[in-house]
């Protein structure tokens, strides 16, 4: 154990932690966020085409997919603050190279090293915030860091779009590379050093089925999702939005997502993991079927609103179970690691089919239409397969 290492943490500190981890996870998101409504316009412009446009989202998850469980088993052996500074600081530098790209080259390039840095920042808080949470309460503090993410991706896009129509694209990766440093001098000054509880004698293996499960469910729901923040850009541009409105399409999401993200993980601790998972991804589905139905601002923007409110119901209970089961493995870090890979598959392989459904129905209306009725697909099923395989386990889980 290196020196210094906190194997727990309680009261005053467990809530000072929360704070500084919220707060960096809130910072840190709407400088990524920035980028959100104009790489896709960016790409294209570049002459992209659509499974183009797909591979340098899907870089960034492929990248974060390769490195995220080393990640995460270094911070679980070494600690996570000198994981979180290198991370950090390589996101301050890269977040200028992609206002010097000039092709799509070079943009897939930057993605690359941008997943290389985020797998060394974002699941390795989110686990120093489970290693904080009281039994029982594990839904509840996922879903408070969950709940900063969200709001300060869904900033981070409404600036991004807003700078980018006022000023130039160039300055919003220069505010992105801003808050990256924010947060590396929030984590410097204020978040302490805390580890995983010493491992008690397991009664389930780490991969047991409920982690499985939880894997796969993330993976496909992911991938559903990746068509929607890869391709949603291009629709309002196709249809005439500006800017700012496609920004604004991705705010209201994700704004009503984080708002609401600590409530269903209160929800998800009372009436186990299962519940929510299901009724989100039922009514997310019938919400992406019907975007590429309309080519009206305000009920794009009402449509976005409902995605973010079913899209809260589920992460908090999925990450709440992944909590549980690592604190109960004493491999968290690990866990939250292979967790968030999953997450990064879904997400490198949703844009890359949805690019090539894209092409498939001759790009356009019809091109959206496809990729997003199979995303609707993919998220039905993704909810199906958690329901199937954790139905009968997860009142058990939240006894232990």
């Amino acid at each position: 154990m290196i020196p210094g290492y906190l194997v727990t943490i309680e009261g005053e500190k467990r809530g000072g932690l929360l704070f500084t981890a919220s707060l960096v996870l809130f910072t840190l998101t709407i400088g990524v966020g920035i980028i959100s409504p104009i790489l896709p316009v960016i790409a294209e412009n570049m002459g992209a085409a659509g499974v183009t446009i797909g591979l340098i989202f899907s870089a960034f998850s492929l990248s974060r997919l390769a490195f995220l469980p080393l990640f995460g088993h270094l911070s679980d052996r070494y600690g996570r603050r000198p994981m979180i500074v290198t991370g950090l600081s390589l996101y301050a530098i890269l977040a200028l190279l992609y206002g010097a790209a000039r092709t799509p080259e070079q943009l897939i390039a930057v993605r690359l090293f941008h997943g290389m840095s985020s797998a060394m920042v974002m699941p390795v808080i989110l686990a120093m915030v489970a290693s904080a949470s009281p039994q029982g309460q594990e839904g509840r503090y996922m879903g408070i860091a969950n709940r900063s993410i969200f709001l300060g991706m869904s900033f981070g896009p409404l600036i991004g779009g807003a700078l980018s129509d006022a000023f130039s694209f160039r300055l919003a990766f220069a505010s992105m590379s801003l808050m990256s440093l924010v947060s590396l001098i929030l984590v410097i000054l204020n978040l302490p050093e805390v580890g995983s509880p010493e491992r008690r004698e397991r009664r389930r293996g780490t991969f047991n089925r409920n982690v499985i499960f939880a894997i796969i469910y993330r993976v496909l729901n992911s991938t559903g999702r990746g068509s929607v923040m890869t391709f949603l850009p291009v629709y309002g541009y196709l249809i005439g939005l500006s800017y700012t409105q496609i920004g604004l399409l991705i705010f209201t999401n994700l704004l009503v997502s984080g708002i609401l993200q600590p409530y269903a993980g209160v929800f998800s601790d009372r009436r186990g993991f299962v519940l929510p998972v299901v009724a989100s991804t039922v009514m997310s589905a019938l919400i992406l079927y019907a975007i590429p139905m309309t080519d009206k601002f305000v009920l794009l923007a009402i449509l976005t609103t409902l995605l973010g409110f079913t899209s809260a119901l589920a992460l908090p209970a999925v990450s709440g179970l992944i909590a549980v089961e690592g604190k109960e493995s004493g491999n968290l870090g690990g866990l939250m690691g292979y967790f968030s890979a999953s997450k990064s598959l879904g997400r490198a392989v949703g844009p890359l089919i949805a690019g090539a459904l894209y092409d498939l129905g001759g790009g356009g209306h019809e091109g959206i239409y496809l990729a997003f009725s199979v995303s609707a697909i993919l998220t039905v099923l993704a909810g199906l397969l958690f329901w199937a395989g954790v139905r009968d386990s997860h009142q058990i889980i939240e006894m232990e």
